[in-house]
C-alpha cells in the first residue's frame, strides 16, 4: 500500500493517525488500491463498489479446434462497501489547559479505539473469503497454507494470526524468523515462516468444537448447496448434524477442490467456511463461483466444473476434531482491497485530515459556547475486503 506520511509533531490529528496506523496493519499490509477512481467526486453515488475478476480461456490441444473448445469469457463481480468508523469525545474548555495530557489520554486511546474498531469489522467481513483452509497443530497449518497459496502466485504472502498461536508454538520451543521492517510496519510482527510474513491480530475469532459436534461431523453427509446471488452468500446443507457449528468452522466436501487464479484445480480441497453460527446443519458461507472458466473457485477431481447436483449425498471429509482452534488469515499481495477517503465534509465544524501509512483520519470539532465544551469526532472512511479468495487461506 503506498505510504503517504504527512504528520507533524504535536498535532492531535497526527497523533491519532499514528496510533491508528500502528494498529492497522491488517487493513494496509499487502493490500492494494483498486477502487480509488470510483471514490472520486461525481464518479458514483451510494456506498457499494464493484471489483471485477477477469476470466481466462480453457487450455485445449490440437491444430484444428471445434466450437465447443472456444471459451466465452465472463467476469465475476465482487461487491464491497464503504464503511465509516467513528470515535467521539467531549471535553470542557479548560481540560486541555489544566489536566489533560493529549497524547497519552486522548491520542493513544482514541487512535486505538478508532482503528481497532475498523479492523475488527474488516476481519468479521473477511471470514469465509478464503478458498483454502488448513486445520491442525503446531506449524503444520501455517506451512500448508503458505505453500498452498504460494503455489498459485509468486506474490508476497502475509499472515495475520491470533497471538495465542505464537504462544502455543513457543511452548514447544519453536518460533518465527525475524524480519526487518520500519517501526510502524513492524508493530505486532512475529517474523517469517515458510515464506510468509506473520503478524499478530487480536481480533481473529477462535472456534470451539465440542465432542458432540465432532462426532456428528465425522458421519455427516451433504444434502445440497445453493448460491444466493443477491446477498452474495451460499448455503451448505448437511444431514446428521444437530449441534451448532460455530462461525469460522471450515468444512470440506469430498471431490470438490480449490482452484488457482485461472480456475485450474489445486491439490487442496475447497473450504466452505461458516460465516455465522449454524444450526440444524444449515451452514451459511460466502457465495462460490462454480460457473466461470478462469474465475471459478472450485472444480471436481478431474478439473471439470462442479454442478450443484454433485453435492447431493456427498460426504464431508477431513472433519475437525474436538478442541479450541485459534485462527488466522494468510493472503498474498493484492488479494486485499484497501481504499480510504482523503476528504470529508463537515461544513459546520473545524476539520482537518491526516494520513499515516495510507490510513486517513479525519477530525471534526464543534464548540458549544454556552456549555463550554468541545465535541471532537475522529472518523475513518474506508473500503477493506478480500477480493480474491483463491489467494487467501484460513488457518
Amino acid at each position: 500500500m503506498p505510504t503517504n506520511n504527512t504528520f507533524q509533531p504535536n498535532k492531535l490529528t497526527d497523533l491519532i493517525a499514528v496510533r491508528a496506523a500502528e494498529s492497522g496493519a491488517y487493513l494496509t499490509v499487502g493490500a492494494k488500491s483498486y477502487l480509488k477512481n470510483q471514490l472520486r467526486p461525481n464518479m458514483r453515488n451510494g456506498q457499494s463498489y464493484d471489483f471485477v475478476v477477469r476470466d481466462a480461456g480453457k487450455y485445449v490441444t490440437g491444430v484444428t479446434l471445434t466450437s465447443d473448445q472456444v471459451s466465452d469469457l465472463k467476469e465475476r463481480t465482487v461487491t464491497t462497501k464503504l464503511r465509516v468508523g467513528n470515535v467521539v469525545v467531549d471535553t470542557n474548555m479548560i481540560e486541555a489547559i489544566t489536566d489533560v495530557n493529549w497524547d497519552k489520554e486522548i491520542a493513544i486511546p482514541n487512535g486505538k479505539a478508532l482503528i481497532e474498531g475498523a479492523v475488527a469489522e474488516a476481519i468479521q467481513n473477511d471470514i469465509g473469503r478464503q478458498n483454502f483452509a488448513f486445520v491442525g497443530t503446531g506449524f503444520l497449518p501455517l506451512s500448508k497454507a503458505s505453500r498452498a497459496i504460494g503455489s498459485v502466485t509468486s506474490d508476497n504472502r502475509y499472515g495475520f494470526i491470533d497471538p495465542m498461536i505464537d504462544s502455543v508454538l513457543a511452548t514447544v520451543g519453536k518460533g518465527f524468523d525475524p524480519v526487518n521492517a520500519d517501526p510502524i510496519a513492524s508493530k505486532g510482527m512475529f517474523g517469517k515462516f515458510a515464506g510468509t510474513e506473520f503478524r499478530e491480530q487480536q481480533f481473529m475469532p477462535s472456534v470451539e468444537i465440542s465432542e458432540a459436534l465432532a462426532a456428528e461431523l465425522a458421519t455427516a453427509t451433504v444434502s445440497g448447496f445453493v448460491n444466493d446471488a443477491v446477498n452474495h452468500e451460499g448455503t451448505l446443507k448437511l444431514t446428521g448434524v444437530t449441534e451448532t457449528i460455530p462461525a469460522g468452522t471450515p468444512l470440506f466436501v469430498a471431490g470438490v477442490y480449490a482452484t488457482n487464479l485461472i480456475g485450474n484445480k489445486t491439490s487442496a480441497l475447497k473450504a466452505f467456511i461458516a460465516i455465522e453460527d449454524a444450526d440444524n446443519g444449515v451452514v451459511k458461507t460466502r457465495e462460490v463461483d462454480f460457473d466461470g472458466q478462469g474465475t471459478k473457485e472450485a472444480v471436481k477431481a478431474d478439473g471439470s466444473k462442479v454442478a450443484l447436483a454433485d453435492f447431493a449425498n456427498a460426504k464431508l471429509v477431513n472433519p475437525i476434531s474436538a478442541g479450541t482452534y485459534y485462527m488466522g488469515i494468510i493472503r498474498t499481495e493484492g488479494a486485499q482491497e484497501f481504499d480510504t477517503l482523503d476528504k470529508v465534509d463537515w461544513s459546520n465544524a473545524d476539520q482537518t485530515s491526516e494520513s499515516i501509512e495510507g490510513i486517513y483520519v479525519h477530525e471534526g470539532r464543534a464548540v458549544d459556547i454556552l456549555a463550554g465544551t468541545n465535541k471532537t469526532r475522529w472518523s475513518v472512511a474506508c473500503i477493506c475486503q478480500c477480493i480474491e479468495p483463491r489467494s487467501c487461506a484460513l488457518v
